[in-house]
């Protein structure tokens, strides 16, 4: 833009220049020469072709003069700032060395996928704003406080350098997959798991304990658990067998008579 505006005013004072000379050194050929300009001017405005041409010029040449205000008007962005120094020197720092130390050392941090950074100079200080994009499981809470300690540790004591006001953190929270978000309680708290099933009785209460003391101070016993017995076995009812007698052994009619049991029958 300097260049620009140095080719302007360079052209506007060499035109001026000549125009003065011509006004001094001829004036009244110069004066007739505007004046046939302008009345043949004025007869071109009278033909619709010419006019239509001549309207659009304009517009355009009003549209570059209102962005080359405002190209000049515009307050241009610094590119440095100013570090404080004990001993009476002046050093000057560029925002993307401050931009990069600072995603740099953000990135590292859990749950973060990517950031980007944006310091604005305002010559003694500066704004630092940190956009983030998160993982689903990330604390926001936590996270963007550890944020706002780390930029003030690196921004204000490793450079040197003021920030302007408060952090500005801009966080992009990445939500769960469809039905892979588990219920959780209050902020900070641990994920709550139903209960599978129905739960086991309570056990029961020792003896000699009062009835209206409070649940923590309860202590319960055990259940002991004796093993099942096996059920008894009954016996099989044999009924019984009459077997058939050997064949070597002899009935009393079958032996021979004794001999004594002879003699009586003689006498």
């Amino acid at each position: 833009m300097r260049i620009f505006n140095r080719i302007i005013v360079t052209l506007g004072i060499v035109l001026l220049l000549a125009l003065i000379l011509l006004f001094l050194l001829v004036p009244i050929q110069t004066i007739t020469a505007v004046r046939a300009g302008l009345d043949t001017f004025e007869r071109y405005l009278f033909v619709d072709q010419f006019y239509y041409i001549f309207l659009g010029v304009l517009a355009v040449s009003a549209l570059i003069l209102l962005w080359l205000l405002y190209m000049e008007l515009r307050r241009p962005r610094r590119r440095t700032v100013r570090i404080k120094s004990q001993e009476g020197g002046t050093a000057q720092l560029g925002v993307e060395s401050i931009a990069q130390s600072l995603e740099y050392r953000i990135d590292e941090l859990a749950g973060v996928r990517r950031v980007s950074s944006d310091i604005v100079s305002r010559g003694k200080d500066v704004d630092v704003i940190v956009n983030l994009d998160t993982s689903p499981s990330v604390n926001i809470p936590v996270l963007t406080d550890e944020i706002v300690r780390l930029s003030r540790d690196i921004v204000e004591g490793q450079l040197g350098v003021r920030i302007h006001g408060n952090v500005l953190v801009n966080v992009t929270h990445e939500p769960y997959p469809r039905g892979t978000m588990p219920p959780t309680g209050p902020l900070g708290e641990e994920p709550v798991i139903p209960p599978r099933g129905a739960e086991p009785p309570p056990a029961p209460a020792r003896r000699g304990l009062d009835p209206s003391a409070s649940s923590s101070a309860i202590e319960f016993e055990p259940i002991e658990q004796h093993p099942t017995p096996p059920p008894e076995v009954e016996p099989p009812d044999y009924e019984p067998i009459d077997y058939p007698p050997l064949l070597d052994e002899e009935t009393d009619e079958d032996q021979p008579p004794r001999r004594h049991e002879e003699n009586a029958e003689s006498v």
